[in-house]
């Protein structure tokens, strides 16, 4: 009866094992999903910081150009 206990017990310590394994590697990929999803934001923030430039540039054009035709 004890060999029995001792294998059941034996047994169920790999399961436990072998779930905490899948869980690291689940981990594992959700980590690398996360990673990609911060560079993607950080290529998005880059863009965005690009337009309003480029938005502020076309702002300043054109209030020279109405200074210059006199329209205010």
């Amino acid at each position: 009866m004890n060999d029995n206990v001792e294998n059941l017990i034996l047994a169920q310590l790999r399961d436990i094992r072998d779930e905490f394994r899948r869980m690291d590697q689940r981990f594992d990929a959700l980590e690398a999903k996360v990673d990609d999803l911060a560079i993607r934001a950080q290529s998005t923030e880059g863009v965005l910081f690009g337009l309003g430039g480029y938005i502020r540039s076309i702002d300043q054009r054109v209030e020279h150009i109405e200074q210059k035709l006199g329209i205010e």
